[in-house]
């Protein structure tokens, strides 16, 4: 399950004057919250994260959260991987991520020791467009696991069309694990026809060296983005997730 971490709310808002983003029909407000998005029924006050891949502790339980932190239920994501009417997460290969225990995940993980270990990487779904509004039909993850990234941006090195040149760069995937391109993301960040992160109309890089402890994770919910390590210490992780 992957982990991301605080980082914080946007730091430059682009301005009306660029181009309107594709999903503003949508009004992001707790009060309105757009098809395909859960109710919040469950206060989720034991989950470390805004959005995403998150775990109960208590049973050790895999759950997908909205942007407003709502569960996910009976929604498919990218790659094959589902939710169930309660919003556990189910694996491409019918796995369900409740394991009861930390013991029983850790137990999970060594019965699949000699296995292949596949490594994260970017897919497309053929069944659909190229871009639709704003949002491809590439994602990344495992074929095992399915999409790793939900309401999330990810610094990689690798770019969806396979190019590498050694430096990291930000990549924003919707909530069902679908890379936003050419467009504005929910936190009004710009990306290119990549979906690179856009910052004063110049793609923003990040060498491998530039992840300080504070923000050593490479992932970050939307609405929290972290791209300047000049100035991370000052955004502090109890700032609220605009979408809540």
């Amino acid at each position: 399950m992957k982990k991301t971490l605080l980082g914080f709310i946007l730091s430059t808002v682009l301005t009306v004057t660029m181009a309107t983003p594709a999903f503003a029909e949508i009004i992001w407000t707790p009060d309105r919250i757009p098809a395909g998005y859960t109710t919040n029924e469950v206060e989720n006050k034991k989950f470390d994260l805004n959005s995403g891949g998150v775990i109960e502790k208590s049973t050790y339980t895999g759950y997908i959260k909205d942007m407003y932190g709502n569960f996910m239920k009976n929604t498919t994501f990218a790659g094959g991987s589902r939710t169930d009417e309660n919003g556990i997460l189910i694996y491409p290969d019918g796995t369900s991520s409740s394991f009861g225990s930390e013991q029983k995940y850790l137990e999970y993980l060594n019965s699949t020791i000699g296995q292949q270990i596949e490594k994260e990487s970017w897919h497309q779904d053929t069944l659909r467009s190229l871009n639709n509004n704003g949002i491809s039909n590439y994602w990344y993850g495992t074929n095992k696991y399915g999409s790793g990234y939900s309401s999330n941006w990810v610094w990689l090195m690798q770019a969806p069309d396979g190019t590498e040149d050694g430096l990291k760069y930000a990549y924003c995937f919707n909530e069902y694990g679908y890379l936003y391109t050419n467009t504005i993301t929910p936190d009004g960040y710009q990306v290119n026809e990549l979906g690179q992160l856009m910052i004063d109309g110049k793609v923003k890089t990040k060498e491998t060296t530039d992840f300080t402890a504070w923000h050593g994770y490479s992932s970050y919910a939307i609405g929290y983005l972290v791209y300047d390590t000049m100035t991370s210490e000052e955004h502090k992780l109890d700032k609220p997730n605009p979408f809540f």
